[in-house]
């Protein structure tokens, strides 16, 4: 994102459009979508020289670095600055699409011959030049001999292969292993995926502590990979997974090191670090969900240990605001490390996921926002008592009122998560749910708070698969050549249509957002984080 936000990156590409499109209408794009790209182009150059980019950009960047980033207009209008400029770089690449939220190309990620395509196309393909004009350098040049690429999300699966192909042209002989959740969820289909071990030599999959310490042992001495736990790796032709898996003694892990991470290029005015106080999920029963899959079993940290990760975080990085990362905190973890930052009076600003559990009282709500706890992230879901039940959520509706109306009167902020469209779902039964959201003047007119709704899919490996006629689907697939899939199309016998799930969807995420604008509380949880507490550098 730093290179791309420079102004060198934003004359260059500026005079990139004015070649192509001073080259004529006929020799742009290929086929029928000459007169298309040429528009799209055009569009680039006027947006770029209408709003002065170079000088915008650099705005938008100081502004949201300094004391301006908390003025709610400008906030709002360095964000839009930042979006139109991308927009108008991805031009270079249509169809190819980069905006603040996502990236998108014509290629399915969840094919692996598409992004063996993707990879190779220089002309749609907007990291490959961003990469061998701007990291390829310090990588290839530098004595390397591994190189990890962490995916955690489906939006980094084209860059990271495309990083890692331009590596492997550089220098065939750096070891490049991928690891992150994605792949985790895909065992299975890497082991019979020949194609992208052209690209990459191995995979860690579940946790990679262990893993990627014993593949450096590995590379210095016998390069005996078959010692690596949880590797995926390539043996002859046979593509070989290293069981059983090994699971971290999360008391026996460091504290998080951020060094060499570009702390001071990120576009905030203070610094907010993550941090594990636990490792999965100790409900994980949720049969929409397959985070499950991302950890064995559920494990706590030390009480002990995550007092003292927070105090080294802090007096090595000087941070002042956190976010727990744990997929969700237990209540009696939550009381307790909210007990001992009172007590040590460590002034540190927080937020956490957390479940609508019955525990979750009122005192320790007080205790936690005494602690510095300014946010709580939960899954509402749905609010309907037959989806709730379908959906193994083990909360109740009454239950969780009582807590918003709690974090209300405690000062605790509220994000909600909402899912539209669970198999058998009906449209009465989703509106019951954005009728819970929206008729909630509590929630809607409290400081901070944000709700997202988001569309069911069909995941690979959640609960629901075990016994898909309780939930009404039927001709449950995937496109045969998405050999990467991590989910499935399906059709039901009641309730919503995909289709019409869709619509739904749409509807109740329009509805949302006219009571809850978007920025800085739904856009950006770290943001809205330092929205909450107001104090400017």
């Amino acid at each position: 994102m730093d290179v791309l936000l420079s102004s060198d990156k934003i004359r260059n590409t500026c005079a990139e459009i004015e070649n192509r499109l001073s080259t004529g209408k006929n020799t742009i794009g290929s086929g029928e979508n000459h007169e298309e790209v040429y528009s799209r182009l055009n569009w680039a150059r006027e947006v770029i020289e209408r709003e002065n980019m170079v000088q915008n950009v650099e705005w938008a960047k100081s502004t949201l670095k300094s004391k301006g980033f908390y003025e709610i207009d400008d906030y709002v209008e360095c964000w839009k600055i930042i979006d139109r400029w991308l927009q108008a770089f991805g031009m270079l690449y249509y169809p190819s699409e980069i905006s603040i939220a996502d990236n998108s190309m014509r290629y399915s990620v969840y094919s692996s011959e598409d992004v063996i395509k993707a990879v190779n196309d220089k002309h749609e393909n907007p990291y490959h030049s961003l990469f061998d004009e701007h990291i390829m350098d310090s990588l290839t040049n530098d004595g390397l001999d591994l190189l990890g690429i962490s995916v955690t999300a489906t939006s980094q699966v084209m860059p990271a292969f495309t990083l890692a192909s331009l590596v492997k042209e550089k220098n065939r002989d750096i070891h490049i292993t991928m690891g992150g959740s994605v792949f985790t969820k895909l065992i299975d289909n890497l082991q019979q995926n020949h194609l992208l071990f052209d690209l990459v030599d191995s995979f860690i999959v579940f946790e990679g502590e262990h893993a990627l310490l014993g593949l450096i042992e590995q590379l210095n001495g016998k390069k005996d990979f078959s010692k690596v736990p949880n590797l995926v790796y390539k043996e002859g032709k046979r593509i070989r997974v290293n069981q059983p898996f090994h699971i971290e003694d999360i008391n026996e892990l460091p504290t998080p090191d951020y060094d060499g991470f570009p702390l001071d290029r990120y576009l905030s005015p203070r610094r907010v670090l993550p941090l594990q106080g636990s490792r999965g999920c100790y409900w994980r029963k949720c049969t929409f969900c397959n985070l499950h899959v991302d950890n064995l079993k559920f494990r706590l940290r030390n009480l002990d240990l995550v007092l003292e990760d927070i105090d080294r975080l802090k007096e090595k990085y000087s941070m002042e605001y956190m976010f727990f990362s744990d997929e969700c905190m237990p209540v009696k973890q939550l009381d307790s490390v909210s007990s001992r930052l009172i007590a040590k009076k460590n002034n540190i600003k927080w937020m956490a996921g957390v479940r609508f559990d019955k525990g979750l009282t009122k005192d320790i709500l007080s205790k936690a926002r005494e602690a510095g706890c300014l946010k709580m992230v939960f899954g509402l879901e749905s609010s309907n008592k037959r989806i709730l039940s379908l959906m193994d959520k083990g909360i109740e509706t009454e239950i969780t009122k009582n807590i918003i109306d709690n974090c209300d009167k405690t000062g605790i902020a509220i994000h909600m998560y909402v899912i539209v469209g669970f198999p058998s779902e009906t449209r009465e039964e989703a509106l019951e749910t954005l009728d819970f959201v929206i008729s909630n003047d509590k929630f809607l007119n409290s400081k901070g708070s944000s709700c997202l709704a988001c569309l069911f899919e069909l995941e690979k490996h959640a609960p629901i698969l075990r016994d898909p006629g309780k939930y009404g689907l039927t001709k449950i697939g995937h496109p045969k050549h998405d050999d990467l899939s991590l989910g499935y199309f399906y059709e039901t016998d009641g309730g919503m249509t995909p289709e019409e799930s869709g619509e739904v969807y749409e509807y109740v995420r329009s509805e949302i957002d006219k009571r809850l604008p978007i920025f800085p509380y739904n856009f950006s949880m770290s943001d809205g984080l330092l929205y909450l507490d107001q104090q400017p550098p």
